[in-house]
């Protein structure tokens, strides 16, 4: 069987699985799938291409991802397949991933004019995945027994501008699917989130999460990224969510140290996550990537200050986090179980991974009822 090495976010992940699928009867191919949206992700993608040269010096090295689009010259002595081919190869194919949620790409590419992103640069062709073939792929993870489907690609919200459709389209479609399973969005940009769309997922058995690239709180920074939103528009978009869920968990990407971002700058950005209903970030420090705008504004910020910030709303998120938990003991959830190291946990909609002391099968869906939190874990137990 071939061995499959994946590096980066969901999307990757699916990527990576499809190309697996191709060749997965294949005993002599490792496949290592690369990302370059961080200098860490870049360094980590590397590490693995250069792991798998040394375990498997006699077998056939398949390299692809967005590092090979960015730095060819990187790798050496093997075979590359680039993001296009890559997409030519996986048009037909459904994945059977050993996860307990299903990663279902339905577009790819981004024309988005932020400055900071390289993913755009590499990935700007939007190529959307045809309704019906969405439905398809939704009754084939059914099928496999997959209770919760997540829908991931470059920029989903731009999902259809190139065949006619939109992403609304694809949830209103979704609802004709017989024993439909849980339905769970990717990071989704903020100015895609509308009050129609929440009339439409509401309809849905609709995941209480919506995870959105923020990126800052500050309107010079925002601007200077290249954002086509500033502060108050997100603070609408908070109150719209908050309004018609609850117990909904908001997450969002973040990034500290950004060119010319001045220290009352990250307190505006602290100051927004702060006072929005937020529970989770994802934090980078910021990351020169030199085909970006953004690169030409240098990396006037120390690491020493980036590593300040970060820890910052690290300890905020994790405050708030904790208050959002404490609210939820005593109520009953829907979660899928997963097996993590040995242990079985549950995953809710809004988020959560709980500890369970019970055995279940993994991808089940089942209802939990909190019980405790601490600062870092949430712990349950099966109602039914």
């Amino acid at each position: 069987m071939a061995i499959l090495f994946n590096v980066g976010c969901k999307l990757n992940q699916y990527e990576g699985s499809c190309l697996f699928e191709k060749f997965r009867t294949d005993d002599n191919v490792i496949i290592v799938n690369t990302c370059c949206v961080t200098h860490e992700a870049e360094l980590k993608s590397l590490k693995k291409f250069r792991q798998a040269k040394r375990n498997f010096p006699d077998k056939k090295i398949i390299i692809t991802g967005c590092l090979v689009q960015l730095k060819p010259e990187l790798f050496v002595d093997c075979e590359k397949i680039d993001n296009e081919e890559r997409n030519r190869i996986n048009e037909y194919i459904f994945p059977e991933p050993k996860k307990s949620r299903y990663f279902l790409k339905i577009e790819d590419g981004c024309n988005q004019p932020c400055t900071f992103c390289v993913v755009s640069k590499l990935r700007k062709k939007i190529i959307s995945k045809p309704v019906d073939i969405i439905k398809k792929e939704i009754e084939w993870a059914r099928n496999l027994g997959f209770n919760e489907i997540v829908l991931v690609g470059a920029n989903i919200g731009l999902y259809g501008i190139d065949i006619d459709s939109s992403l609304i389209e694809i949830l209103k479609e979704s609802l004709k699917i017989k024993n439909l399973p849980r339905i769970r969005l990717s990071s989704l940009e903020p100015n895609f989130i509308t009050a129609e769309l929440i009339s439409c997922i509401k309809d849905l058995p609709f995941c209480r999460h919506f995870h959105i690239p923020v990126q800052s709180g500050d309107d010079r920074i925002l601007s200077l990224m290249g954002r086509q939103y500033d502060s108050n528009y997100l603070k609408n978009i908070f109150e719209l969510i908050t309004k018609n869920f609850t117990d909904v968990a908001i997450g969002a990407d973040v990034i500290v140290g950004f060119p010319e971002e001045k220290e009352t700058e990250f307190k505006n950005t602290y100051d927004l996550i702060q006072n929005s209903p937020m529970t989770h970030l994802h934090i980078f420090t910021y990351s020169p990537r030199h085909i970006t705008e953004a690169y030409k504004l240098g990396d006037p910020v120390s690491n020493q200050e980036k590593k300040k910030r970060f820890w910052m709303l690290k300890k905020l998120i994790s405050e708030k986090n904790y208050k959002f938990r404490q609210q939820l003991i005593g109520k009953e959830i829907f979660a899928i179980i997963e097996k993590k190291r040995g242990m079985v946990k549950g995953l809710t909609d809004n988020y959560i991974r709980i500890n369970i002391d019970q055995i279940c099968q993994e991808r089940e869906l089942r209802t939990i009822k909190i019980t405790k939190v601490t600062e870092t874990e949430t712990f349950g137990t099966v109602v039914r």
